[in-house]
């Protein structure tokens, strides 16, 4: 291949990433790489109601709290901003937790609305989902399938989680169950496997 056909190829290359949203580049501002190349995936549009947005299908659900979305072609964990599900080993309100993501999720595609921290310290992107019109995060607390969990600067729904939480466990509703109420909170099962105090 000469020079001249690889520079054509490199700007063809350049052209197309760029048609798509996606720039390589040394910006890696969300942290995403591949191989050599830095790619750095922009994480929001605005829709017409001015909300900045990204609608992507969803992949698979992890768990209570993480489900991956397929951005522009590459899977992409996203962890729901705001909230905890119990873990999947505290049985049986893990799975549960999983199912009703699942059920308000799987086979969709879902917008990605980010706030002021865009990553958690493991890489994945922090999200508040919409699945339609339905905000994921505010329903998984709502059914008593996630409680809050508030992590500053991320803080711009506290409020409407604080009442849905207050909703679910006056009516009793998942983890707040009267019959089985979930028996440890997920940061302190966690800190509880690693044998810390909580």
């Amino acid at each position: 291949m000469t020079t001249r056909h690889s520079i054509l190829l490199v700007s063809a290359l350049l052209a197309l990433l760029s048609c798509q949203n996606i720039n390589v580049g040394a910006d890696n501002r969300y942290g995403y790489s591949r191989g050599a190349a830095v790619v750095t995936v922009p994480l929001e549009t605005t829709d017409a109601a001015g909300v900045k947005s990204v609608p992507f299908p969803v992949w698979s659900v992890h768990d209570g709290t993480t489900l991956v979305v397929l951005l522009r072609g590459v899977k992409e964990n996203v962890r729901l901003i705001g909230i905890e599900a119990p873990e999947l080993d505290q049985a049986p309100w893990g799975g549960q937790s999983r199912d009703a993501l699942k059920g308000l999720v799987e086979g969709r595609s879902v917008r990605l609305v980010t706030d002021a921290r865009k990553r958690d310290h493991n890489g994945q992107m922090l999200a508040y989902v919409y699945a339609g019109d339905l905000f994921v995060n505010l329903e998984l607390v709502r059914q008593g399938q996630a409680v809050i969990a508030t992590v500053p600067p991320n803080v711009a729904h506290v409020e409407e989680y604080q009442r849905a939480q207050a909703e679910a466990r006056e009516s009793g509703r998942g983890v707040w169950s009267r019959e089985q109420p979930l028996d440890v909170m997920p940061d302190c099962f966690r800190k509880q496997k690693m044998r810390v105090e909580c």
